[in-house]
């Protein structure tokens, strides 16, 4: 009887063993499967932080063209009316210099 219990006491040592290894082993993989997700998560992060960078540069670039040349209108608009103006006032201007050289006035 006493060799039968140290015999048993014997066998669930080694099972207690073998099961501590293999737990070992399978929290070794868990660990490696972990890091693996780990890393692909913060690559899909870095690729979705890049995709929303591009999308907001992209938005402010369009927004940037569209106030551009809006102002550019708005200049050309301001050129041609001063250039009226200036065309306008240019026979007057002419006959007052003019006149003032040839002591008309």
């Amino acid at each position: 009887m006493a060799v039968e219990a140290l015999k048993l006491i014997r066998e669930t040592e080694e099972e207690g063993r073998r099961l501590l290894d293999e737990t070992k082993g399978n929290a070794a993989v868990i660990a490696k499967e972990t890091e693996q997700e780990i890393n692909r998560l913060k690559e899909n992060a870095g690729e979705a932080e890049k995709s929303l960078t591009r999308a907001i540069s992209d938005k402010y670039a369009k927004e940037g063209e569209i106030k551009g040349k809006a102002i550019q209108a708005k200049a050309d608009a301001e050129t041609e009316e001063l250039r009226a103006v200036a065309e306008s006032n240019l026979d007057s201007a002419v006959n007052l210099v003019l006149g003032r050289i040839l002591g008309l006035r």
